[in-house]
């Protein structure tokens, strides 16, 4: 059985997250395994190195830690390819961590582990997706009082990864009927099918500002919210990592995104994650954040 290592022994207290722009206090993480050399990659993208995304994923806990987060490490799974992209298996919010039900059904078993050390790590679980319900928490966006879910619409690819349905009527209903009981209104926003999900086109970099890819997401659904557009072609540049307002970890492979946050005085540190770029996967979906103030 994994087991987890955990940077700091004391639990982490509430409020856990009430808005994605919060400073990063305490988040999950997961180890990738040598299994990730099998998933799909992007169009024309090589397969993943393991060896080479096991070093980056080092280097992306210490940044966390650098930053002055506590990082909890899960083990790898060896037979999950895309178990480090955590991010879908669970979204915290100001009360406690609501467990998804991930599309994949290969990935569903990803959720009893990830229950497990969120427990650990003392953050209460206040609902989860029940079946039929399916939801992956790359598609939910925590802003303050909104959560913004996304509703992936089939079109011609644009990003490189396969059309695919997402999630369902039934997961969003359930997750807006629990942020309903936390006194939170959900908003929908469309968002390609060939998408990953939204929180790799859509991040907010403080609480009235996102990054976003508007030529893969409906920019309209977040409203007066200001936004820093990046372009096509660099569309996951948009899945960083919030440390603290207005400062993102990001991969340094999305050179014409980096410039255009720094222009719109967002501090960036950048890193080497391209053997995850590869599969689609951005920061923003490797990291659970479990704690933001």
């Amino acid at each position: 059985m994994s087991r987890a290592v955990v940077a700091q022994r004391e639990t982490i207290s509430s409020p856990f997250v009430a808005h994605d722009a919060g400073k990063l206090g305490a988040a999950l993480v997961v180890q990738p395994s040598f299994a990730l050399e099998s998933a799909a990659p992007v169009q024309g993208e090589s397969s993943p190195i393991a060896e080479r995304a096991i070093e980056q994923h080092g280097l992306l806990v210490a940044r966390l830690r650098a930053s002055g987060a506590s990082v909890v490490v899960l083990d790898a799974d060896p037979e999950l390819p895309l178990g480090f992209a955590v991010a879908d298996i669970a979204v915290a919010f100001a009360s406690g961590a609501v467990l998804m039900r991930p599309t994949n059904p290969g990935r569903r078993r990803e959720v009893a582990r990830v229950e497990s050390a969120l427990r650990d790590a003392g953050v209460p679980i206040v609902g989860a997706i029940e079946p039929p319900g399916l939801l992956d928490g790359g598609d939910v966006v925590v802003a303050g009082d909104v959560v913004y879910v996304a509703v992936p619409k089939d079109r011609a690819s644009a990003v490189g990864v396969a059309r695919s349905v997402r999630g369902n009527e039934a997961g969003r209903a359930q997750l807006a009927a629990i942020a309903r009981d936390m006194g939170l209104r959900v908003t929908s926003v469309t968002i390609g099918g060939d998408v990953r999900g939204l929180r790799s086109v859509a991040t907010f970099v403080d609480r009235t500002t996102i990054v976003i890819a508007p030529g893969v997401v409906d920019a309209s659904a977040f409203g007066d919210v200001s936004h820093i557009d990046v372009p096509r072609g660099e569309d996951y540049g948009a899945g960083v990592v919030t440390l603290a307002p207005r400062r993102v970890l990001a991969n340094l492979r999305f050179r014409t995104v980096l410039p255009i946050l720094r222009r719109a005085k967002v501090g960036v540190e950048a890193i080497d994650l391209w053997e995850f770029g590869k599969l689609g996967v951005t920061p923003s979906t490797m990291v659970l954040a479990l704690k933001r103030v």
